[in-house]
């Protein structure tokens, strides 16, 4: 066995004995994910390894008739909480890939819990059983339950900080968490009842622009005008 194949046993087991998971079923998978990413004989970085090939090792190792549907959450948890920020996604959808690039284990997060159903039911009412974002509802959609501040930015359990996301949104929101150093009050996909992008009719765009144009001044400096002409105007 070379010097290298004995190095990534040690390292594959080391990180399995102090995930933070107290789930055996996750541990068992989070195990099949890293022996993937890094497989027998291959050096660092990993070889590239499409999403589909994750899931196929996994439904092998439950042999069930149903294929798994949770990989993607099962590598995030191993980027976010369990700490291993050398797993690299590349790109979406059926080309989802995922390669692992280094070794490094940045610090863990609690661990994540699951909501009550009693709780769930209550926060899926407030967003009227529809993704916080993009409005999508099941059973056209799955609804994640999703912190709204990441826990490692300081976010906690509290029924405040939980909101429904659709998968598709999860993910978007989750690449745009990774190294984000803005401010998470502010941020459009932690509160986005409060700061999502407002929509406007390609016609209004298009007559802000070109009276922008004619002013000689950009259109969102025309817009901030408006706005507040609108809002310090003397109230009729």
């Amino acid at each position: 066995m070379s010097k290298s194949e004995v190095k990534r046993e040690e390292w594959i087991a080391n990180v399995c004995a102090s995930f933070v998971t107290s789930g055996q079923a996750n541990r068992n998978y989070y195990k099949l994910i890293l022996e993937t990413l890094w497989p027998p004989g291959h050096t660092l970085p990993g070889p590239v390894v499409f999403l589909s090939e994750i899931r196929q090792v996994i439904d092998r190792f439950r042999d069930s008739n149903e294929p798994y549907k949770d990989v993607s959450r099962r590598i995030r948890e191993l980027q976010g909480e369990e700490g291993l920020i050398g797993i690299e996604k590349q790109g979406n959808g059926v080309y989802t890939r995922y390669q692992l690039v280094s070794l490094e284990i940045n610090s863990k997060r609690i661990q994540r819990i699951k909501l009550g159903d009693i709780l769930w039911k209550k926060i899926l009412q407030k967003y009227s059983h529809s993704c916080a974002v993009c409005g999508r509802s099941e059973p056209l959609v799955r609804l994640d339950q999703d912190h709204k501040i990441p826990r490692l930015r300081g976010g906690g359990n509290q029924a405040e900080n939980w909101q429904p996301l659709c998968k598709e949104c999860n993910n978007f929101k989750s690449t745009a968490c990774r190294g984000c150093q803005l401010e998470c009050q502010t941020c459009p996909w932690a509160f986005p009842e409060q700061f999502a992008p407002i929509k406007m009719q390609g016609s209004d765009i298009k007559r802000i622009k070109d009276a922008a144009l004619k002013k000689r001044v950009v259109p969102e400096e025309l817009l901030q005008e408006i706005i507040k002409s609108y809002f310090e105007r003397p109230p009729s």
